[in-house]
């Protein structure tokens, strides 16, 4: 018989309490990811060339901010 560890039931219940399975979470959390690591770099962009990239990380947590109360509304989130 395996032994279940405590990151396991924490794993376990963090998706159960988002209503999602593994790789939809993983996918939802690598996409979100991603978008930030990217409008950080063009953060950093911006601080050298001000004329670069000037809303790109604003709009960028616009969507992201917008898509997770979409899904909360469609009742995939429990609480954000």
């Amino acid at each position: 018989m395996m032994e279940v560890t405590d990151s396991e039931v924490l794993m376990d219940s963090h998706l159960k309490e988002i209503n999602e399975t593994y790789f939809e979470h993983m996918y939802f959390a690598q996409k979100c990811g991603w978008q930030m690591v990217f409008a950080g770099l063009a953060c950093v962009i911006h601080s050298i060339f001000p004329n670069l990239f000037v809303n790109t990380a604003s709009d960028a947590l616009k969507k992201l901010n917008q898509e997770m109360f979409e899904r909360k509304a469609k009742g995939q989130v429990n609480e954000l």
